[in-house]
């Protein structure tokens, strides 16, 4: 009897074996998340839809963030060729220049990785598909909300820097956003890009054109420094300030009711998204065994006020890949 216990035994390891090991000791997949601001809470959101959507997927699926600490497209390409000699499963890349990283992009698909863009495309390269934000139409409902708090009534000033094409498309789209109105945008302020440079330029803005009552901040940067240039000309409460996205300082501004509101893109969702078509362009369908994936995904905007603050109180932190 015994010899028959053990014998039984044995033959249920062995079935469960058969059964199981497949999967609870497959090679998991790797799927990567390539950023031109390794640590930007912006990118944290992203990657923490990325990660989300992963868990949702596949226990099996690995992802991991990559990308440098300061701006440089060339390391964003060296990351992606990084990945590709990982044999990653797919990659999710945010494009600093996209001519840069056109080559490694290219050259993944090559391989047969699918890569997804959000936030910044790159149009002209192989990439699968496409997630994020419209610029045109978040500077359009920017344009139209602005021109609400103004009454319909007013000039605006806008800051931002030469060069980026979402930059453009933003102002273009704010500007016809004000259009039926008598709010008009009388000058830009260039603040380089850069946090540092947006309270001197703005003060600088404000100084020339003293008949101002709103200010557009194009991007993250410029719309803390708003807040201190209106308070360098002694008209704070006084001006209407719309910013972009919410990074820590512009929570703070808007929390305070320094800022009357922001732009809010979604960066959760693109990266949630992204990692799901990702995913869905490794899959084959019944219609001829290949994937079928739309061009590209909007993941729209909200205005936020300080009633919306609070999600924003505490982002998501990661230390995760190069």
């Amino acid at each position: 009897m015994k010899k028959i216990k053990v014998l039984f035994f044995a033959a249920i390891l062995a079935l469960s074996a058969s059964v199981i090991a497949p999967n609870a000791f497959a090679e998991k997949k790797l799927y990567g998340m390539v950023v031109f601001l390794k640590g930007s809470e912006f990118f944290n959101w992203a990657y923490a839809g990325m990660a989300d959507a992963a868990k949702l997927l596949n226990a099996e699926i690995e992802t991991e963030l990559r990308g440098p600490a300061t701006w440089d497209a060339s390391q964003e390409a060296r990351a992606i060729e990084q990945l590709i000699a990982k044999g990653a499963a797919g990659i999710v890349v945010t494009a600093g220049d996209a001519t840069t990283m056109n080559p490694a992009i290219n050259k993944a698909v090559a391989r047969g990785i699918p890569v997804v863009t959000f936030d910044s495309d790159a149009p002209k390269s192989n990439r699968t598909t496409f997630v994020g934000t419209v610029n045109y139409e978040a500077g359009k409902t920017a344009g139209k909300v602005m021109a609400e708090w103004l009454g319909g009534k007013g000039e605006v000033g806008v800051s931002t820097f030469p060069g980026p094409q979402h930059l453009v498309e933003r102002i273009d789209g704010f500007k016809d956003g004000l259009k039926g109105t008598d709010v008009k945008v009388v000058a830009v302020a260039n603040d380089e890009g850069k946090v540092a440079k947006a309270e001197g330029a703005i003060t600088a803005m404000l100084q020339a054109h003293p008949e101002i009552d709103g200010i557009f901040a194009a991007h993250g940067n410029p719309g803390p420094g708003a807040v201190a240039a209106v308070a360098n000309v002694g008209k704070t409460g006084e001006i209407e300030i719309m910013g972009f996205d919410f990074g820590g300082p512009v929570v703070e501004a808007v929390s305070k009711g320094q800022m009357r509101g922001t732009v809010g893109q979604n960066p959760y969702l693109m990266g949630f998204t992204a990692m799901m078509q990702a995913w869905a362009a490794n899959q084959k369908t019944r219609v001829d065994g290949s994937h079928h994936l739309p061009c590209c995904i909007n993941t729209g905007v909200k205005i936020l006020t300080k009633k919306d603050m609070g999600p924003y109180l505490k982002p998501p932190a990661f230390v995760s890949g190069n």
